[in-house]
């Protein structure tokens, strides 16, 4: 690591009110010169020395654990269909448009952050309950990093099987808040405080708004007891912020870091990273850390007070 990644690093992991925060690589995404969630962004972060970066996982038909967003491989690669319904020998001969690189195994992963100062979240995409057998085989393809990764899900039902990594809880088919949403399989309902969230507290009209979020969380935090993060969008923090809950200081509360996701290109950068300060989150999830670690270099910058 050279004098401007050591920089990097440092911009990427600000103290901000006497606490440490982290800046995340979301899809392990630094430069933007390869493809998201691909082997040679990986080590693109590696090598920069990034506290932090996440990479989505699905299984293969053969219980292969690949490196990838989306279901379908159709948008992105050279392939079609579903990632579930090809083989890990069919999946690493397809390249992804944008860049000619291959699918990445978290196999090749784990050994591109193994030894490193890097923290490794892998987002599980499964929504179906997870088989022993695919427990095991992650768990074991983990062991290598497993002071230092986190596995992160939507599906409570899932993380409650993991038992040698340690789990995330992404809440957001049981509450979100999402104003312009048009279409999404879960919830289904809107409450009366402007949360999608099926329980029937949400449309309770004799609860005000700070019950019903308190009541809710602790019926959240019961879904996956071991969790040591929760990851919430972004729009959900602030809108939790607006009505009077930092929900990072109440998740620490109770042993549980938040991370916020994701800040994006078009997002006002240093105005949304002080509003999610000040909501205590503690890991910040973009797909633009360059950017982040510009405004947040600027932000720290100390400020002449005798121009020239």
């Amino acid at each position: 690591m050279d004098g401007d990644d050591e920089g990097l690093r440092r911009a990427l992991l600000p103290g901000v009110a006497g606490r440490q925060r982290t800046i995340c690589c979301h899809s392990a995404t630094l430069s933007g010169d390869h493809a998201p969630n691909s082997l040679e962004a990986v080590q693109e972060c590696v090598a920069a020395g990034v506290p932090r970066l996440e990479v989505d996982v699905r299984f293969a038909a053969d219980d292969g654990l690949v490196c990838f967003h989306d279901a379908s491989l159709d948008a992105q690669t050279t392939g079609a269909g579903r990632i579930a319904d090809h083989t890990t020998l069919e999946l690493r001969a397809l390249t992804y448009r944008s860049a000619g690189e291959s699918l990445a195994l978290l196999e090749e992963v784990v050994d591109a952050i193994r030894g490193s100062s890097t923290m490794l979240q892998v987002d599980l995409k499964l929504s179906r309950p997870i088989s022993p057998d695919r427990v095991k085989r992650l768990e074991q393809a983990l062991a290598p990093v497993a002071s230092q990764v986190v596995v992160g899900s939507q599906s409570p039902w899932n993380l409650r099987k993991f038992s040698r990594v340690p789990v995330a809880f992404d809440p957001t088919l049981f509450l979100n808040y999402t104003p312009g949403r048009r279409q999404a399989p879960y919830p289904r309902q809107r409450g009366i405080h402007g949360f999608w969230d099926d329980s029937p507290l949400a449309r309770n009209p004799y609860t005000t708004p700070q019950d019903y979020l308190e009541a809710r969380l602790e019926e959240l935090r019961g879904l996956v007891p071991a969790a040591i993060e929760w990851m919430v969008d972004i729009g959900t923090v602030l809108r939790i912020a607006d009505l009077g809950i930092a929900l990072g200081d109440e998740l620490a509360r109770h042993g549980i870091e938040l991370a916020a996701w994701t800040l994006q290109e078009r997002d006002p950068v240093q105005p949304t990273l002080e509003r999610l300060w000040a909501a205590g989150v503690a890991t910040v999830i973009t797909d633009v850390p360059i950017a982040v670690a510009a405004a947040l270099r600027a932000y720290s910058a100390p400020v002449d007070v005798n121009p020239r």
